[in-house]
């Protein structure tokens, strides 16, 4: 999904200068064309997470289009489950770890996805900062899957992850899409939550899972106003407010 500065300035709710002064001071990603600045979704996303820029309710709706159901994510990480003591001392490994409980379809080769992680790692660490990371952000983990899953490994030990606070991670966020379409929902809604500093305190202390998934649940009521902590209903594209689960 490719934006404009229009678009940036319209999404996250800032004057243009704003924009301008993120380009020349924040390192925004973007490509110059035809003296036009242009952006892409993903990588604004991950970028907006590591320089902890707020996101606002059209930022996220912007990827969850396709994500009417209001629980999508409680959904995913619900599939992809809720590990604790992950084991490993280095990024290769951790990330040997996390594939060998990934809910991977039958018939693939664990050994290629993990090689693909650890050289799509080294490229660009995916590290947020404040101890949490999700590969891979700008390259979708795209699957034969029917639906969204999110693999929340605690680590045993902290590792380094090559964060640009300097933090080492102990909270790895693994997303599995069956298109970059549904990536980009599951991601947005995501970042969007964990701006939330009760969702935050809960993942640095380990809370259980019964815990963490209900603080999810809850950011994701439809009821939950944009002007709150929690989760709009998504606008479709018609104007009209998608119905919840």
């Amino acid at each position: 999904m490719e934006l404009t500065v229009n678009d940036i300035v319209r999404v996250f709710a800032v004057p243009e200068e704003t924009v301008n002064g993120w380009i020349e001071k924040k390192n925004m990603p973007c490509v110059r064309a035809n003296e036009q600045y242009r952006f892409n979704y993903i990588e604004l996303l991950d970028w907006a997470l590591k320089k902890k820029i707020r996101l606002t309710p059209e930022v996220l709706a912007l990827g969850d289009r396709e994500n009417h159901n209001a629980s999508v994510l409680y959904q995913a990480i619900k599939d992809g489950d809720i590990h604790y003591d992950t084991p490993g001392e280095t990024r290769e490994e951790v990330l040997k770890a996390i594939v060998d409980v990934l809910p991977l379809p039958p018939g693939l080769n664990k050994t290629s996805l993990w090689q693909m992680l650890v050289a799509r790692e080294k490229m660009m660490p995916t590290a947020l900062g404040n101890g949490i990371a999700i590969p891979h952000v700008r390259n979708p983990v795209v699957l034969h899957v029917d639906h969204p899953s999110i693999s929340l490994c605690f680590l045993k030990k902290p590792v380094d992850f090559k964060a640009l606070d300097g933090k080492p991670v102990f909270i790895v966020f693994t997303i599995l899409s069956p298109s970059v379409k549904k990536h980009l929902g599951i991601l947005s809604r995501l970042a969007f939550c964990l701006q939330n500093a009760k969702l935050q305190e809960y993942l640095h202390r380990k809370a259980s899972r019964e815990q963490i998934l209900a603080e999810i649940r809850v950011l994701e009521s439809p009821s939950r106003l944009p002007g709150g902590e929690g989760i709009a209903a998504i606008p479709e594209e018609n104007g009209k407010e998608a119905s919840g689960a």
